[in-house]
């Protein structure tokens, strides 16, 4: 690729990534040459019906680097997941069984368990049933909440603190096949399906107790901690299947099926996506194999896509810690986002592809620096988005900068970050960053967020200097990793690689409004 910025440019509206919309975003024009094309991965072959398909088994080591298959010691208490799912495309129907392994981390007891119906919220638009439902064998009669979204389950006698407890059920989802609200993150459309929290999900138990508060339609929804998922796919024969974590092919129960057993490492969540014209170039980084998957016809998209994840997952790896999985893959779906993250997968508007948008760079970056905060270092993306969101978008910045040079980075700050900002405080709508999603209206959350919020980073970057500034952020990394962080860690990790937690500068741009211009 080359590394000639020709100018910088503004764009369309788009949605810009991690379900979010803006008003503005520049990006730069970028010559691009073409790159040898690595061979195609076939979509995977039914074995014969008459193979026993085994037992789902935990075999989570594949999915780790060689130096990081001891991190599987450093959890034996998360949750564990064995799903199995059965899917019929003609009908838009997933049939499913859950086995949920779950210890009482807290050092209270626990009279009630919940599990998150994802698909029951308004941003999901799909309809979930769960039936069946066991705790350490006996039947649970569940109560209904948060209009089907969640499930409290009572837990007689209480769980005590380093208990067990064993949770079975069944489930039905009914997959929406047209976006009414949300970013159509979850459902069949154009013959592409996607499962992004298609199961039933454990929330987390913090110091506020069950968070299941219903997300807003824009946004994420998704609040968890770091668990394993052993999760077995029948599906059409004739379909790809891309998915956190590593997959293998087994074999079918008839000719027209085929079954995986996807395992993931220490992941928050799963997701999976089906589509019969999938196509894929890979490139090793760092002992990452970076995947990119497009649909016939979108090859030049794909191969774009390929270099600028590649180049992400390399200077993320140096400048903020080691990526730990043995794959990344990037998948062109029908989202409305601009692109949505997930542990080890991440999705990009098919609209780019048709596009090559200019601004398809900074979504494919911005989503892969998600593997480093949200997926590796955790946090409340319903009441916390700035701590994964804003320091995205600076990461992203920060990338420009290092592929293409300060200058370049200059002008997209202005652009991407300080002109938005002015315009909110002339117009008198400016709102502290540290807010949940729901404080904000869909249209200037991402302003707040997005645009506002890398302005603390970068003032930050300047009190403290590039060194300090550097250490700040991999002693955060290091600190967090596979945890859920809160405002107050990161604050720590200020304070421990530059000697002072800075608060005047979180005070002025996270929790107040602030009166200057940067």
């Amino acid at each position: 690729m080359s590394r000639n910025i020709i100018h910088i440019i503004l764009v369309l509206p788009l949605f810009l990534a991690s379900c979010v919309s803006t008003s503005v975003l520049p990006t730069p024009t970028i010559t691009v040459t073409s790159v040898p094309s690595p061979t195609l991965s076939p979509a995977p072959t039914a074995l014969s019906a008459s193979t026993p398909v085994p037992s789902l088994s935990f075999d989570h080591a594949p999915v780790l680097r060689p130096d990081f298959v001891t991190d599987l010691n450093s959890f034996p208490d998360a949750t564990r997941y064995e799903i199995e799912l059965t899917i019929d495309l003609d009908a838009a129907i997933v049939v499913g069984h859950a086995h949920i392994d779950y210890t009482n981390t807290e050092d209270v007891p626990l009279g009630i368990l919940y599990l998150r119906l994802l698909p029951n919220t308004p941003g999901y638009g799909g309809m979930m049933m769960a039936t069946n439902i066991t705790l350490d064998g006996s039947p649970v009669e569940p109560v209904v909440e948060l209009d089907d979204s969640a499930l409290r389950l009572p837990i007689n006698p209480s769980l005590e603190p380093g208990a067990h407890i064993s949770l079975n059920l069944d489930f039905d989802l009914a997959l929406p096949t047209e976006i009414d609200q949300g970013y159509g993150q979850l459902g069949y459309y154009d013959e592409v399906l996607a499962l992004a929290n298609g199961y039933p999900l454990v929330p987390v138990y913090d110091d506020e107790g069950w968070n299941v508060e219903m997300a807003s339609t824009y946004g994420d929804a998704v609040y968890s901690e770091t668990a394993f998922y052993t999760v077995r796919i029948t599906a059409p024969a004739d379909t790809t299947l891309i998915a956190s974590g590593v997959c293998d092919t087994l074999t079918s129960a008839a000719d027209d099926l085929v079954t995986w057993d996807c395992f993931t490492g220490p992941m928050r969540d799963f997701n999976a996506i089906l589509g019969a014209d999938y196509r894929v170039v890979s490139r090793v980084v760092d002992g990452v194999t970076v995947n990119s998957f497009f649909t016939s016809g979108h090859r030049e998209g794909g191969e774009r896509v390929l270099d600028w994840a590649a180049e992400a997952v390399r200077i993320f790896d140096a400048r903020f810690g080691p990526y730990p999985f043995t794959e990344l893959d990037v998948v062109e779906t029908p989202t409305r986002a601009g692109g949505i993250e997930y542990p080890g997968l991440v999705v990009i508007n098919r609209r780019y592809y048709e596009t090559l948008s200019e601004r398809m760079e900074w979504v494919v970056v911005h989503e892969t620096g998600h593997q480093w905060w949200y997926s590796l270092v955790g946090n409340d993306q319903v009441d916390e988005p700035w701590l994964d969101e804003a320091l995205v978008q600076y990461s992203t910045l920060l990338y420009y900068e290092e592929y293409y040079g300060p200058g370049v980075a200059a002008d997209l700050l202005k652009q991407i970050f300080q002109l938005p900002y002015e315009g909110l405080m002339d117009s008198g709508g400016d709102m502290p960053v540290g807010l949940p999603v729901a404080a904000y209206s869909s249209e200037n959350y991402g302003t707040v967020v997005y645009q506002k919020g890398p302005l603390y980073f970068h003032a930050l970057r300047q009190e403290v200097g590039d060194e300090r500034f550097w250490a700040i952020l991999q002693t955060y990394f290091d600190r967090n990793r596979y945890a859920v962080a809160a405002p107050e860690d990161w604050l720590a990790a200020v304070e421990a690689a530059a000697g002072d937690e800075y608060r005047d500068l979180y005070e002025r741009w996270i929790v107040g409004v602030s009166e200057e211009r940067k």
